[in-house]
């Protein structure tokens, strides 16, 4: 059984994501997407910004975690995860 490395998944630039809320919007105009409650649609795309928020934040918080010395272990204990899922997920935004 050989090992596969997991690729982490590309950010979007910042542009990405307002297109992929034009093209929807679009889509939703054309009559494309047949949605009951376009309410419901609206629901999700907040919910989506929130997390979008506290994905940022909790970067943010991370980032300033590692400088001050903060180890893995210790970050990953805050996120409910391990050491190696705290780094997988994070490692190359310090890097970077």
């Amino acid at each position: 059984m050989g090992s596969t490395a997991k690729k982490h998944p590309r950010d979007l630039t910042e542009a990405e994501p307002k297109q992929i809320v034009a093209d929807a919007d679009a889509a939703l105009e054309r009559g494309d997407v047949r949605v009951v409650d376009a309410g419901v649609l609206r629901e999700v795309r907040a919910a989506a910004a929130l997390r979008r928020d506290a994905e940022q934040r909790v970067e943010a918080a991370m980032l300033s975690a590692r400088h001050t010395g903060a180890s893995w272990g210790s970050i990953g204990a805050q996120l409910c995860v391990r050491r190696q899922g705290a780094r997988q997920r994070f490692e190359r935004k310090v890097d970077s």
